[in-house]
């Protein structure tokens, strides 16, 4: 778009809709992660998992 000399908000809400897919898709990842890593490292009793998950939060909350 941009070689192409679109129109700035034009690229703008292309960028914002990348954002947001992005998120979204994390989002989901994360989610699974919860339910499938996560779960089946408590069960094992891996506890450090715990610091991991705090670390991806803090991550996302930038």
């Amino acid at each position: 778009m941009i070689e192409n000399d679109a129109y700035c908000n034009d690229v703008l809400i292309q960028l914002s809709a990348v954002q947001n897919s992005v998120k979204s898709l994390s989002a989901h990842i994360l989610e699974n992660h919860l339910y499938m890593c996560v779960t089946r490292d408590l069960e094992n009793g891996d506890l450090d998992t715990i610091d991991e998950l705090i670390s991806l939060f803090k991550r996302f909350n930038q």
